[in-house]
């Protein structure tokens, strides 16, 4: 299976979705732990009770500290991808080059079948907005052969940053990895943004 998304044109015989064709971006809740679990473990090859794990412990994160946002992609009730956001903050003895403190987008993942429909981007925007109410600028990275995800994000405004620098636990396997930042202030906002639905509690 190829580390990233193939990098094409859009089908042209699928047709985008959005809110008039079921689409709802909304915050993940408890009920969705183990679909997320498996999109993930199938994309990361990781087993679903660890991804399972990651993710009750981020939506715990979520509802706690709210250092943590993550945002599914729900059709017609079946969520079939997710984004998330997290807060970093440099670790204590970190190197000179390390990412700077702030909230960073921390990857989208949508499943095979639903892919080249524009999830991946509303999802994006979503998160986006929802940063938008909560700090000024944001930050992404990517592997620089991530040719899709780079585009994506760039029809956004992110701009590249630094390609020297320390992020923990991550590493980027047959390339150099890309930090990348936007400022939400000034960015140029698509029409027609998206609000999440809050999640019920």
């Amino acid at each position: 299976m190829s580390l990233f998304a193939d990098f094409r044109a859009k089908d042209a015989n699928l047709p985008p979705l959005d809110a008039s064709t079921g689409l709802n971006i909304r915050e993940a809740e408890e009920s969705d732990l183990t679909t997320l679990a498996m999109i993930a473990a199938e994309r990361e090859g990781t087993t679903q009770d660890v991804q399972y794990r990651l993710f009750e412990r981020q939506l715990s994160q979520q509802r706690g500290t709210g250092q943590v946002m993550i945002l599914v992609a729900d059709v017609l009730g079946k969520v079939v991808g997710f984004g998330k956001c997290d807060c970093f903050t440099p670790p204590e003895n970190a190197p000179a080059n390390v990412a700077p403190k702030g909230w960073y987008l921390m990857g989208v993942i949508v499943i095979p079948t639903f892919r080249r429909r524009r999830v991946a981007y509303q999802l994006t925007q979503a998160r986006l907005q929802w940063l938008a109410r909560h700090t000024s600028k944001a930050y992404y990275f990517a592997n620089a052969l991530n040719q899709v995800s780079i585009e994506l994000h760039q029809k956004f405004g992110f701009v590249e940053v630094t390609r020297n620098f320390f992020f923990p636990n991550i590493t980027f396997a047959g390339g150099v990895g890309i930090l990348f930042e936007v400022d939400l202030k000034t960015m140029e906002r698509p029409n027609a943004l998206l609000e999440p639905t809050p999640a019920a509690h």
